[in-house]
């Protein structure tokens, strides 16, 4: 049984006497921002008030900034069916523009040198991971992660899915269908997207005019024009729309397509969702100028407030492979309270039930929200006074957060600047590095973490008590001389 659409009531009490108007009526004001906006011209762009506070996409979808992005990455491998469908894939899969852009084509054909070229990338691969999830999928009964499949699956895989593409004589519906008989992805629109774009480059493979399924952002849409125009069909109306185009918006730049109906119903019904009050102008919803949407944390507003609290937590901080797990454990045995890191719990819990460390981190999103979660827990609920080494601290969720994605909400950012840990000792890395089951960062993004962190507790104001990469015995005289007398 398929999922109740929550979009269905979106536009209920709606008084919208001629859709079609307002269909065509509408996309000529987006379309004016988008050329104000490539003008150079300063926001805001229009005097429509949703139009001026709510996220739309652009009216047509080769002018999308990751679209963009996308031709410009495959543009080499175009001649190349199988390598164009590879790269479409991994592009859809990332659906971020500054990605593509970091990225040459030809790392495709070498999955493990791609895998380093994201992980080393400032910010998390994925673009908008808010109103574009891309699951794992299921190759052949095994479960395969975002990463793993963009890096690896696709690039052995390619010979595959270009014959299910070719094996549905041009339909896009079919061709979507076929290979997520293969993936089995809940949510297909990713495979959806990548299949689409071939017609764009190989119309002879998919065809531009295909029709598409309709998407439950649009049905509530398509459904009120079917009703005004006495169809019984989305097919009928996408080609009753595309031949009204030449007497309703003729100055458009190009005719639409089946897929531009859809993905402009769909539009239409965010517009006027706004109308009705079903959506409103906060989180993924709101457009800001310059910045991506994304999932935000924040911790309840009553953490934040109140006066500075100053605690004896000493933060034993650092990237992987620092050695901050050994130098715990000596303290530990030295007969301090202790507090290991919450992931590394999590990690633990994890391994003992049988489940690798890719397994739990399989959606880094879900991931790291569990962590976010766990840690607020567990530094809210430290005692103030008594002292207490801690493995790592909220400072290093904000980095790991960041970099899955997760924006951190104004109560958090004061809570942190609120509750003072006592000291913060920075562990330089170790001379030897080495990955294991649950340390999944190569040496390179380990350094490029442990750099990261360092700068955002510096940011926060900590004084940082820098520990070389000795002995075990002269770390812990470092630390324990700066402690002296706070026990």
């Amino acid at each position: 049984m398929s999922p109740a659409n929550p979009y269905t009531k979106a536009l209920d009490g709606l008084d919208l006497p001629d859709p079609v108007a307002a269909f065509f009526g509408f996309f000529p004001a987006p379309e004016a921002v988008r050329l104000a906006r490539a003008s150079g011209a300063p926001p805001p762009w229009s005097d429509d008030p949703i139009l001026q506070r709510g996220r739309f996409l652009n009216v047509f979808r080769e002018d999308d900034r990751s679209s963009q992005a996308l031709m410009r990455f495959v543009a080499p491998v175009i001649d190349d069916l199988p390598l164009l469908i590879q790269a479409l894939f991994f592009a859809r899969w990332c659906n971020r523009s500054e990605t593509l852009d970091a990225l040459d084509v030809t790392l495709l054909n070498d999955p493990v040198a791609l895998r380093h070229a994201l992980e080393r990338l400032a910010v998390q691969p994925w673009c908008n991971v808010t109103a574009y999830p891309v699951e794992p999928v299921t190759w052949q009964g095994q479960r395969i992660s975002r990463l793993d499949t963009a890096t690896r699956l696709f690039a052995e895989i390619k010979g595959d899915l270009t014959a299910a593409i070719i094996a549905a004589n041009g339909h896009v519906t079919t061709a979507t269908q076929s290979v997520n008989a293969l993936f089995g992805m809940a949510n297909d629109f990713p495979i959806f997207m990548a299949v689409m774009d071939v017609a764009w480059f190989r119309p002879e493979v998919i065809d531009p005019a295909s029709h598409v399924p309709t998407g439950i952002g649009a049905e509530p849409y398509m459904d009120r024009l079917a009703d005004f125009l006495g169809l019984s069909s989305h097919q009928e109306v996408a080609e009753q729309m595309i031949a009204l185009q030449a007497a309703h918006w003729p100055e458009a730049k190009r005719a639409f397509q089946p897929i531009d109906i859809e993905y402009l119903a769909c539009e239409c019904r965010k517009y006027f969702s706004y109308v009705t009050g079903s959506k409103t102008f906060t989180g993924k919803n709101q457009f800001l100028p310059g910045e991506t949407p994304s999932f935000t944390f924040d911790v309840p507003a009553t953490a934040a407030e109140g006066s500075v609290i100053d605690t004896q937590i000493q933060v034993i901080a650092g990237g992987p492979c620092s050695g901050k797990t050994t130098l715990l454990r000596a303290l530990e045995e030295a007969g301090y309270h202790v507090v290991f890191e919450t992931a590394q719990h999590l990690l633990d819990a994890g391994l003992a039930r049988g489940q690798s460390a890719e397994e739990l981190r399989m959606d880094p999103l879900a991931w790291q929200r569990q962590v976010l979660e766990a840690d607020f827990a567990c530094f809210e609920n430290l005692s103030t006074t008594a002292l207490v080494f801690t493995d790592t601290s909220f400072v290093e969720d904000l980095v790991f957060g960041e970099r899955a994605g997760i924006s951190l909400g104004a109560n958090t950012m004061r809570w942190l600047q609120r509750k003072r840990y006592g000291r913060v000792f920075f562990l330089e890395p170790l001379e030897t590095y080495e990955q294991t089951a649950s340390r999944l960062e190569t040496r390179d993004v380990a350094a490029a973490i442990s750099d990261e962190v360092r700068q955002r507790y510096q940011a926060l104001g900590y004084d940082l008590i820098t520990v070389p990469s000795g002995s075990l015995e002269q770390r812990m005289a470092t630390i324990l001389d700066a402690v002296k007398g706070a026990v």
